[in-house]
């Protein structure tokens, strides 16, 4: 039998049940409130790039989070290879960065030929730990990246004390985190700079893309300097992303997402086959590939993409509103069924104020809840399973060793993320659907 016909039956034929399902959940936030004329525009401007659409989009994004600047790329891991360029992170340096991560992170920091540090995570934020950082400093560590993970601010203001007193760059990876606060400052503010992803599982979905956000004019201007003498995507790949865009706005709806796992399935499997152009920038999903790009890196944010993202920032406060609602209906769930201790201490610190990009929790059966639900919840986008997500690369590979983060490693085991970008009575809907296999188990 053909290769290719297997691979495709290989992937197929777990997803037959979920034709039948009457709601199937995903963590995209799509498009679906875009009208015709929205996206007459947005088609145009794949063939027109306009700079004042990115200026704005960058100026308005920037307000979110402090009195600093924003330079767009075509994604975060691009901005974040950017700052290390201009940084000369280079050869014999080392990067700490967070022990569940995307490859993506990894693969900017290989890129650049530097060494990354996994440091592991803090069970009562999943995001950066002070004291795991602590232990993973030395002489040639050049920045410490501290990440932010699903909406809960990670001990930052702490980990900014460390590394003034070391004189180490930090960086907050602030990718899962967009308008929350701790101690009433808003997370990205802390660091020398911070780094944000508008990737269509991001707080801001517009698809791909991502933002380097400083208060140092300086450092800003030299970042400034990588963007705008970066390449553009090239049009059959803007063309692809605009499609795709459209797909996800028609078929996400829980009521339609199930069926869509199937044909998404067979049609990626043929754009394979075909050779088409996909619209992911997957080619850096792993260990480094210099070979076989069809998009530069770094490249520009597209202006059709900001111009979905100034539609989205006009949504934001309603947006978060509802995801902060849906939060505490979770939470509410879990303290009227004595489950509190499941959750992360953050979700219960008055100093926080948490956006929820996703709810996450670890269980001590949460590989057997994640195997109950994968029928309603799209549990193979769960994130942080394992150290480094979406690669098919070994870990070690990566140059991470097995055991040297082993709260990350023993969290992501049994991890659970639940979306809260639904309105709030699927939260309800999704609530009574775990309760009842918890029943059944």
């Amino acid at each position: 039998m053909n290769h290719y016909l297997k691979k495709i039956i290989k992937n197929i034929l777990p997803k037959i049940k979920l034709f039948f399902s009457y709601k199937y959940f995903g963590f995209i936030d799509s498009h679906s409130h875009l009208d015709l004329n929205q996206k007459i525009k947005l088609k145009k401007l794949i063939f027109h790039e306009d700079e004042k659409i990115i200026c704005d989009f960058e100026r308005q994004f920037s307000n979110l989070v402090g009195e600093g600047l924003s330079s767009s790329f075509a994604s975060g891991r691009m901005a974040f290879y950017a700052l290390m360029q201009v940084l000369e992170v280079g050869k014999g340096d080392e990067v700490i960065i967070n022990g569940a991560t995307c490859s993506v992170m990894v693969n900017a920091v290989l890129r650049i030929k530097a060494t990354p540090i996994y440091s592991d995570i803090d069970p009562n934020t999943l995001g950066s730990s002070l004291e795991e950082i602590k232990k993973c400093i030395t002489s040639r560590t050049k920045i410490v990246v501290a990440q932010h993970s699903f909406g809960i601010p990670c001990d930052i203001h702490k980990i900014k004390e460390l590394c003034v007193s070391k004189n180490i760059f930090l960086l907050e990876d602030s990718a899962l985190a967009l308008g929350s606060t701790i101690n009433d400052q808003t997370v990205g503010s802390f660091g020398d700079a911070a780094l944000f992803s508008t990737d269509h599982t991001k707080p801001i979905n517009t698809f791909s893309g991502g933002l380097l956000y400083t208060s140092d004019t300086d450092l800003h201007q030299k970042i400034k300097f990588v963007r705008d003498n970066s390449k553009c995507l090239p049009t059959a790949k803007k063309i692809a992303i605009y499609n795709r865009i459209l797909s996800e706005a028609r078929w996400t709806d829980p009521r339609k997402f199930g069926p869509f796992q199937i044909i998404d399935a067979l049609k990626m499997a043929f754009t394979k086959i075909g050779k088409k152009v996909t619209p992911y920038l997957d080619k850096d999903s792993g260990l480094v590939v210099y070979q076989g790009h069809d998009y530069p890196y770094p490249a520009k944010f597209p202006s059709f993409l900001a111009e979905i993202g100034l539609i989205e920032l006009q949504r934001w406060d309603s947006i978060s509103k509802e995801r902060m609602k849906n939060l505490g209906i979770y939470i509410s769930y879990f303290e009227k069924n004595g489950l509190s201790q499941d959750l992360p201490s953050a979700y219960f610190d008055t100093f926080r104020k948490i956006v929820p990009l996703r709810i996450a929790w670890s269980q001590t059966d949460g590989f057997a809840l994640r195997n109950k639900i994968k029928y309603f919840i799209q549990v193979h986008w769960i994130w942080f399973t394992e150290p480094i997500i979406s690669t098919t690369d070994s870990l070690s590979k990566m140059m991470y060793k097995k055991g040297s983060c082993p709260i990350s490693e023993k969290v992501g085991s049994n991890i659970i993320n639940l979306p809260t970008s639904i309105h709030y009575s699927e939260v309800e809907y999704i609530l009574k659907k775990i309760n009842y296999e918890r029943i059944q188990k």
